[in-house]
């Protein structure tokens, strides 16, 4: 699954690194304990031009009677996501590039102690590139009001050192196949799932941090200062 994860690369090199042709945001602060309900970088491709804004994080489907209320899921399932209630229409038509610098995961403890928080990150340091389904909501009771854009980072089946750690992680997308998650059309949406089966291990380089990365509440360096495992 992905619960948590950093922001840090700043805008510009975002635009380089992701190859986007329009901004349509203020840069958001450097965040090393990005959390659900959250607004978070994402592009999306619109007629060959990819755009870069912001989407809340924890899907809004469009059918919710409140902001508030309802399910509102912080991930989606790349084994369901073409056939779910939730999710098929996004991923017909609203799938988005999620970037990130890094996640956290938790090890079971199994003699039933804490969970281990672990950072996840390139182990070059580049960022890392989620793959993500959008969509918008609109208030029922005001239609005056701006709409709500939200997303879901999809997840797959953990591989490699991952699997260690937990039997989920976000889907990870390499630069060839940013376009096709992002630009496909609906008729070809369903050779993603395909082309995502595919994918190796990703080359992860897995940190054991302390537990202050436990409570949102705490967003610094320190966090991701290593400790014996």
């Amino acid at each position: 699954m992905c619960g948590r994860f950093l922001s840090l690369t700043d805008l510009d090199d975002l635009v380089d690194h992701l190859r986007v042709d329009e901004v349509a945001t203020d840069p958001l602060p450097p965040r090393y304990n990005v959390a659900p309900s959250m607004e978070i970088y994402a592009t999306i491709d619109r007629d060959g031009s990819r755009r870069l804004g912001r989407l809340r994080w924890g899907f809004l489907p469009s059918w919710a009677k409140s902001r508030r209320g309802g399910r509102q899921p912080i991930n989606a399932r790349i084994e369901t996501l073409a056939t779910s209630r939730m999710f098929a229409r996004s991923f017909a038509h609203r799938r988005c590039l999620v970037p990130s610098d890094g996640f956290y995961e938790w090890q079971e403890d199994p003699e039933g102690g804490p969970k281990q928080p672990y950072h996840l990150a390139d182990p070059d340091g580049e960022p890392l590139v989620f793959a993500g389904v959008w969509t918008s909501w609109r208030d029922p009771e005001d239609e005056a009001a701006d709409p709500v854009f939200s997303t879901a980072i999809v997840t797959t089946e953990a591989r490699g050192a991952i699997a260690d750690l937990h039997h989920r992680m976000p889907v990870l997308l390499p630069p060839t196949l940013w376009d096709d998650w992002a630009g496909a059309t609906p008729e070809d949406a369903p050779h993603l799932l395909e082309a995502v089966a595919a994918l190796g291990a990703p080359r992860l380089r897995a940190t054991p941090i302390g537990t202050t990365v436990n409570d949102v509440r705490n967003d610094g360096p320190e966090l991701l200062s290593p400790v014996s495992n």
